[in-house]
């Protein structure tokens, strides 16, 4: 039902809110529950409702650039394997087969410590690591160990960092415009992806250029997200308006009190809902 009040489609919530009471054991009539509907900018819910609001849209851009960077630099590295690091066959191998430990890992973190600080933790490393790179000389060590194992470790961290957006992502779009928000993100991933084709034309220009552009625009994407408030343990918002609470690093201001939280008296059984409080208890 909270979609149906995001969407001010009232009548149908009540009737399913309605529902779920009589089977609960503890019925209540339709015209018994009041709710609270949101404001009709709130209630919107797509692309240009996205870009037309100021939090949201500095959210949505940085979600953006993370969507992008780390689809550019794991798909970069995924074709590109040889003319970065030397090797081919036996790297890429090794690179798939640490792509399940990533997401497992990637899954431990969000469940544990959050979605915000593993992600940028995740993008840093993966951009010290490329940086680390330009530092060794290649054909000096056997088939480049080194450098294979740097990039290895930022693919590792890159993968994981991919997991983590899908969720994060989604917890951070309210209700109204999750679908549009999550949408558009894995599209601007693909443009991502579709550029990282040019990453083996630049590497045989220099081996170098690709690899300051991964370590670049990782440690960009793990520093620009300290914007981004965590979602671990936070109600996922329902309307745009829940978003334009939340400030500067995610600090929250205090929600003004809505007509359903003031004392009831006299008003007999029922229920006095919003669209963040959809409860039956």
């Amino acid at each position: 039902p909270r979609w149906l009040i995001a969407k001010s489609r009232l009548d149908e919530a009540k009737q399913v809110l309605s529902d779920a009471s009589k089977k609960n054991g503890k019925y209540v009539a339709p015209d018994q529950i009041m709710l609270t509907a949101p404001s009709a900018a709130a209630s919107k819910g797509g692309f240009t409702d996205i870009m037309r609001h100021p939090t949201l849209r500095i959210h949505v851009l940085i979600m953006y650039f993370n969507w992008f960077t780390t689809a550019f630099i794991m798909y970069g590295l995924a074709l590109s394997w040889q003319s970065l690091t030397g090797g081919l066959f036996l790297n890429f191998i090794i690179g798939t087969i640490l792509d399940f430990p990533a997401k497992t890992l990637a899954m431990l973190l969000v469940q544990n410590v959050g979605r915000k600080y593993p992600y940028m933790v995740g993008s840093t490393i993966t951009g010290v690591m490329f940086l680390l790179t330009l530092f060794i000389e290649r054909d000096v060590y056997p088939s480049n160990w080194p450098i294979v194992v740097l990039a290895l470790i930022g693919n590792f961290t890159t993968t994981m960092c991919f997991a983590i957006l899908y969720m994060y992502t989604g917890e951070l779009m309210p209700t109204t415009v999750r679908a549009a928000g999550v949408g558009s993100s894995s599209l601007v991933s693909k443009i991502g992806g579709t550029l990282s084709t040019t990453v083996a034309a630049l590497a045989d220009i220099h081996p170098a250029i690709p690899t300051i552009i991964f370590a670049t625009m990782a440690i960009i994407s793990g520093a620009i997200t300290i914007f981004v408030p965590e979602t671990m343990g936070r109600k996922m918002p329902e309307t745009i308006d829940d978003v334009e609470r939340t400030q500067c690093c995610g600090k929250t201001e205090a929600k003004p009190k809505e007509p359903w939280m003031e004392p009831q008296e006299k008003k007999g059984l029922g229920l006095h809902l919003s669209p963040s409080a959809v409860s039956l208890g």
